[in-house]
């Protein structure tokens, strides 16, 4: 349960900051210039897009974590099941859905990353 509160709580910082990156200042300033190119990316702005993005590749690679514990480290049969003998579970092919985030959360790290090193 409390993992599912961290992963809800790192996902929610994930957002807010590309809402951030998107709610930018757009069009032009009074003297001809575009607004978000008048003075550069303040520095505040790009440590945001750096915090967001390593939250982003964190939270990745705890799915892809999650992905891998749940889905690829089992051996399923042609109905999707595994049964474990030791722990006497059945495990479900349905842990292939763990991918989904981790590659949207990689992708969004990524993209945060490059437009908080860019100038």
């Amino acid at each position: 349960m409390l993992i599912n509160v961290v992963v809800l709580l790192l996902a929610l910082l994930a957002l807010m900051g590309l809402l951030f990156r998107l709610a930018a200042p757009r069009g032009r300033m009074a003297s001809g210039v575009d607004a978000k190119h008048a003075s550069g990316p303040s520095p505040v702005r790009r440590w945001c897009l750096r915090i967001v993005g390593a939250s982003c590749l964190a939270l990745s690679a705890l799915f892809f974590y999650a992905w891998y514990a749940f889905y690829w480290k089992w051996d399923f049969n042609e109905l999707g099941r595994y049964y474990d003998p030791v722990d006497q579970v059945v495990y479900t092919t349905s842990g292939f859905v763990w991918i989904l985030p981790a590659t949207l959360l990689l992708a969004a790290g990524w993209f945060c990353f490059w437009r908080g090193w860019r100038r």
